[in-house]
């Protein structure tokens, strides 16, 4: 146990000797839920594998001692216990002494259908996670962060005396310790996007900014991860894993998410907490106890998704170190088959993965079967060695020969390092974007210039261009989607759109013009904005709407399509300076489709159609009350999917089908490049 932290939160415990605190605890903590006894006991499904007998039980739980807690109903392993058994309110609050409390087992209530819901926390996971935390704790206050995030830390580990007979079904090692790991009172019901959330894995909108930004920023510097693929590798340079920069610099790798952090949290979002899932770079500027060799971190990108291989091998640098020292890209590709083909004849390698190709023996690059990703799974960093050899000589023996937590603060750096000095802008391949990465992707038939006046050579005004998927739709009111209307949306409305948008007037007549002041603005109704600029060549007489305002005004409904890459020629040539009454349709060579909800027609070829009646107008006005642009808001009636987008598994459309075209500044247009699936630790990937 930490028993200067205990006394330390505990003032109680000031005059106690170690002893008298260690019976304290387990007077307070040593507890399991309901849950999980009757799994332990006969006919449960934890019985036989920790080789409980009848009679066993009885030894081994007072069930007349029950204690104070608070439990959160779900398939997790915590409660927060409350020390003496005692609590009260005061004033509408609750004011107790707490201990939170890991791996007393499930919920009676909990589903527990899938194997490694075992509600049980084995020693070298409590371990790894000790270390791990005591590593970010002290890299906080080397860098004086602690104002402005912290970690939830460890009182200690108690054992529970359960040992499992064979496999555990969550980590897949044989006969592991079943152990309690203590720690702060923290609360992890977070209240504020979609409704209560009781899982502590960080939302982006809560590592963005605020003090999951300051811990990623510190991770970073020192080459610590939690992602399922670490974006340090693509800004570090030659001699570190660790991106150190400017305490002024604000963009590149601090808003590169794309790694998916699972950082968890506590409900204020400035405590971090669950540690198992970090792993420490091989050129990591902490001490080498800490960091995985470069063979584990080459195996883990043989083994990993075919979409990090790629990101891999797009990136000279990467691609040279991890396969093989090759620089030329198909030679890499070649020592990378061979390489995962080496792995596959690995039994202990063949056992952690999930998917092996009957066919060829060889192991299908995906997730490992008990980690997040191969980097946790071939950390082979002597710390972690060690958090294993220690779990395996407690199981054998039944003591620790060693002081745990000396062991670990005795391995953490003593100083920090320091960052480059402070910098107007900041430097290239470091604090932004690769020059890879944001490099644009064409077709290798194209040039690198993209012609002057059309994306596809060749084209002219009124030539169709056809989607690729075929004219069959999914056409779904929002009653009929339900809640999932909400990823739906946000899946149609991607990155920077465009709004291309038809609409027809009370005589009649057709228009079609695209919009980048847009958004997706709710889900529930599902709802969408635009905003059309005051028509620069009208006049007191005729106004100064433009024809597609003008429409809505006199209709109130319209069509919002997404643009694509396939017909971006067609919807760009919309946008001219066109008289009133002059049909877009006609042309761009745009095909109109009869709507089933307004009167406005479809266009064919995008493949997402939005029917959208109108809700409300919000003039904006200068500081003369000149209006110089309405904003209209819409309401989504029925959202027509092209099938050749749609993934029917998640129900939500699939980004790099739809080619999403969007708008930058100037005359330039952008594409989504470089997309790859990436899904979050708390949703199942197909």
């Amino acid at each position: 146990a930490d028993y200067e932290l205990l006394r330390q939160d505990f003032p109680e415990l000031y005059s106690l000797d170690n002893a008298k605190i260690d019976q304290w605890l387990l007077n307070n903590t040593a507890y399991l839920s309901e849950g999980q006894i009757e799994r332990l006991s006969k006919g449960g499904d934890h019985a036989d594998k920790l080789g409980m007998k009848d009679g066993d039980l009885d030894d081994y739980i007072d069930k007349n001692d029950k204690t104070s807690a608070i439990r959160i109903r779900s398939g997790g392993r915590a409660a927060t216990f409350f020390a003496g058994k005692t609590y009260r309110f005061i004033k509408n609050q609750l004011v107790a002494k707490m201990i939170d409390v890991k791996g007393v087992g499930t919920h009676k209530l909990a589903d527990i259908s899938h194997p490694k819901v075992t509600g049980l926390l084995n020693l070298a996971d409590a371990l790894r996670e000790i270390m791990i935390q005591r590593l970010i704790q002290r890299l906080i206050e080397l860098e004086g962060l602690e104002h402005k995030v912290n970690t939830v830390k460890f009182y200690g580990i108690v054992d529970t005396g359960l040992q499992y007979k064979g496999k555990n079904p969550a980590t897949g090692w044989e006969n592991e310790r079943c152990v309690l790991t203590l720690r702060q009172r923290n609360s992890r019901i977070l209240d504020g996007y979609e409704g209560f959330n009781f899982s502590g894995v960080c939302p982006e909108q809560v590592i963005k900014t605020g003090p999951g930004r300051e811990l990623r920023r510190l991770l970073v510097k020192y080459g610590v991860s939690a992602e399922f693929f670490p974006r340090a590798l693509l800004y570090n340079t030659e001699d570190t894993d660790g991106v150190a920069m400017a305490s002024n610099a604000t963009t590149g790798i601090l808003d590169d998410l794309a790694g998916t952090w699972n950082l968890q949290s506590d409900a204020t979002g400035a405590n971090m907490m669950d540690f198992t899932d970090y792993y420490v770079l091989p050129k990591a500027p902490l001490p080498p106890q800490w960091r995985m060799s470069e063979k584990a971190l080459s195996d883990a990108l043989c083994l990993e998704r075919t979409p990090f291989v790629k990101i891999a091998m797009s990136s000279p640098a990467l691609m040279k170190r991890v396969y093989g020292g090759k620089s030329d890209k198909k030679e890499a590709e070649q020592w990378y088959s061979e390489r995962l083909a080496a792995l596959s004849k690995d039994p202990k390698m063949k056992e952690a993965a999930i998917k092996i190709n009957k066919e060829t023996g060889k192991i299908e690059p995906f997730k490992p079967k008990f980690c997040m990703c191969w980097f946790m799974e071939l950390d082979d960093s002597k710390m972690s060695i060690w958090a294993m050899k220690t779990a395996k000589d407690f199981e054998k023996s039944g003591e620790s020969k060693i002081d745990i937590l000396a062991h670990i603060d005795d391995s953490l750096p003593v100083s920090r390092v320091s960052n480059p000095p402070l910098q107007t802008f900041p430097t290239r391949g470091k604090e932004v974007l690769p020059a890879f990465l944001s490099a644009p992707i064409l077709p290798d038939s194209q040039s690198a210039l993209v012609p002057e006046n059309v994306y596809h050579s060749g084209w002219e005004p009124k030539t169709k261009q056809k989607c690729p998927y075929g004219n069959k739709f999914l056409s779904m009111t929002p009653a009929e989607i339900g809640r999932g209307t909400y990823k739906l949306l946000i899946s149609c409305i991607v990155p920077r759109p465009i709004a291309l948008v038809s609409t027809v007037s009370a005589k009649g007549v057709r228009n079609l013009a695209p919009y980048s002041y847009f958004g997706a603005m709710n889900h529930n109704p599902p709802t969408v904005c635009f905003s059309p600029c005051r028509n620069r060549n009208g006049n007191e007489k005729d106004g100064f709407d433009k024809d597609t305002l003008r429409n809505i005004k006199e209709t109130g409904e319209f069509v919002l399509h997404i643009m694509s890459k396939w017909f971006v020629d067609v919807a760009n040539f919309s946008c001219g300076s066109f008289l009133p009454g002059e049909d877009e349709f006609e042309l761009s060579g745009a095909t109109p489709i009869p709507s089933t909800k307004v009167k406005a027609p479809r266009v064919e070829e995008a493949a997402i159609q939005l029917e959208c009646k109108l809700a409300a107008l919000h003039e904006i006005k200068d500081d003369d009350g000149l209006v110089k642009a309405t904003m209209v808001i819409g309401n989504i009636l029925v959202f027509h999917i092209n099938e050749g987008v749609y993934d029917k598994n998640t129900q939500t459309v699939d980004a790099a089908k739809l080619q999403p075209i969007s708008r930058m500044g100037g005359n330039t247009y952008g594409q989504t490049a470089g997309m790859f699936d990436l899904p979050r630790p708390d949703r199942k990937v197909n």
